[in-house]
């Protein structure tokens, strides 16, 4: 397949890249300064570009079969993206989200809602624009999937993901990035949780 990454260079998104090129994907990787991508493939290319430069994006969408957004709080780029992808005539959508994003599925649960609570404190801005990109991806008419997260960790991979919605008693506060770049990327491929927000940890 071939997949376009956005957050190609963070911590979890250079695992992605890696775990997509070694599954046999061809990977576009978005990014902001190339020059921070420590890959170097035959089948991977990068475009670099700004979330609000709308022809970079539109290059990085074009002709993929799968868009996997790992910027996860900018909503303005997650607007950029969804038109692009919809101009391109390109489907599936996987999208980082966190647990500060409801659920009509979940249930209360005093722990996640005390997080959730502290994010909102503290980081009103990031917990605002992480919501209004959850709404647009929601909105749009794509095939997205929502992969919300409480907390993610550097930890190795354990091959071991749960999946659930939160209050449930099945999932936990916190997942590695090396988990979470697998789960994205068998998502790709999977329409299990099409048009759903599933919650997920180790």
């Amino acid at each position: 397949m071939r997949i376009t990454i956005f957050g190609a260079t963070g911590r979890m998104g250079r695992l992605l890249v890696r775990q997509a090129l070694d599954a046999g994907h061809d990977v576009t990787a978005y990014a902001r300064d190339p020059g921070r991508m420590r890959t170097a493939h035959p089948r991977l290319s990068v475009v670099a570009g700004e979330l609000d430069d709308d022809h970079a994006i539109v290059q990085a969408v074009r002709d993929a079969d799968a868009v996997v957004e790992g910027v996860g709080s900018v909503s303005d780029g997650t607007r950029r993206i969804i038109g692009a992808m919809e101009h391109a005539g390109v489907d599936r959508f996987v999208v980082v989200s966190t647990c500060s994003v409801p659920d009509p599925r979940d249930l209360p649960d005093a722990e996640f809602a005390s997080l959730v609570a502290f994010v909102k404190t503290v980081a009103p801005g990031p917990y605002a624009e992480v919501r209004r990109a959850a709404d647009l991806v929601r909105a749009s008419g794509l095939g997205w999937t929502l992969v919300r997260v409480a907390r993610l960790d550097d930890g190795p991979a354990t091959g071991r993901v749960k999946v659930g919605h939160y209050g449930h008693g099945v999932v936990g506060p916190s997942i590695t990035r090396a988990d979470m770049a697998a789960f994205l990327l068998g998502q790709v491929s999977d329409g299990t949780y099409l048009r759903q927000a599933p919650a997920i940890s180790n």
